[in-house]
């Protein structure tokens, strides 16, 4: 059997793209499969893997494992995790273009494999790499407490919460201004979970002044069970690759607001959640409907309904598969 060395342009600090790294790490061993996920380059060089899968871009230490990797006749697998989709290219634009430039490009142009998270990152990705060996789409999987239970809400008030990273491209400020500028919504209180990635940002909100929106810190633990003590799960991001937050949302029995942005078409067509202009006229009508049919998105059959959809679609046993699927293959082309 062949082994693996996962690599990522962040540290594993148990969420993002190093959450994702590190869960796919441990599946893939569940295979039988050495692997190791690492930032180290030492690491790597006393490892001598088949493969190397990198994740992320833009690090230089991601360049130099690379060249290590075509000198050690090492097969090179990549994936963005949405750092090539447009909302994401414009942060810090000018450094980035440079790098892009320079080795970034010539990264995904000389890989064996790129593995893209969703259709419209192959979309973005194959705007600006036009020259690629092999680009296939597999989801991110999560994982669903095997203690969780479903229980239906009977408070009276509907309960909100927004739950990601504390960064500007989640437009959590626009949410926050809606909330505390719009009577409508003093009414509602509205939870906020998530790791502060931009200090600056998250001081600039005011959480603490407002008495309807509290922060409640980060969520890493227990996923499904705080979750499911709310109604709605709202989502104003700009820019949302994949989107994990969004299937533990699912997963956890609420009824989901995304911004129209986000293109997530399927999600309401299945009628687990609203696709909307983020506003407050649209965020105040969504919350209206939901007010309306209050009953049937606490019922019993929806929850079970939007947590099957996440169990038989993301879970990450059936995920790790198709990954591991495709290392096979990449192993079965090695000269």
């Amino acid at each position: 059997m062949f082994k693996l060395f996962y690599t990522s342009s962040e540290n594993n600090v148990g969420f993002g793209v190093s959450k994702v790294v590190d869960s796919l790490n441990h599946e893939i061993k569940k295979k039988k499969i050495r692997s190791i996920f690492s930032n180290r380059i030492l690491k790597f060089l006393f490892f001598n893997p088949d493969i190397i899968h990198i994740n992320g871009c833009w690090k230089i230490r991601l360049l130099f494992l690379f060249v290590l990797a075509k000198l050690y006749g090492t097969k090179i697998v990549i994936s963005p995790h949405g750092m090539i989709d447009p909302f994401s290219l414009n942060q810090k634009k000018f450094k980035k273009k440079i790098a892009l430039f320079f080795y970034q490009k010539f990264i995904f142009e000389n890989s064996d494999l790129i593995i893209v998270n969703s259709e419209l990152e192959k979309k973005n990705l194959l705007k600006i790499i036009k020259k690629v060996s092999e680009i296939i789409v597999i989801p991110h999987g999560i994982y669903i407490d095997k203690k969780f239970r479903i229980l239906k809400r009977k408070k009276k008030n509907l309960k909100f919460v927004f739950f990601s990273r504390i960064h500007k491209s989640k437009n959590l400020d626009t949410l926050i201004k809606i909330w505390r500028n719009d009577h409508f919504f003093h009414k509602f209180n509205l939870d906020i979970y998530g790791e502060i990635i931009d200090d600056k940002y998250f001081s600039k909100l005011d959480i603490n002044y407002l008495k309807n929106i509290n922060y409640k810190g980060s969520l890493n633990r227990n996923i499904q069970n705080c979750l499911s003590k709310y109604d709605v799960f709202i989502h104003p991001s700009n820019s949302e690759n994949f989107g994990l937050v969004i299937f533990e949302g699912l997963s956890s029995g609420l009824y989901l607001i995304f911004n129209k942005k986000l293109k997530k078409k399927i999600l309401e067509k299945k009628k687990f959640a609203k696709n909307i202009n983020f506003n407050s006229k649209e965020l105040k009508k969504t919350i209206g409907y939901i007010s309306s049919n209050k009953e049937k998105i606490r019922s019993i059959s929806f929850k079970r309904k939007s947590l099957n959809y996440v169990k038989n679609n993301f879970n990450w046993r059936d995920v790790s598969a198709l990954y591991f699927k495709n290392y096979k293959n990449l192993i079965s082309t090695k000269i």
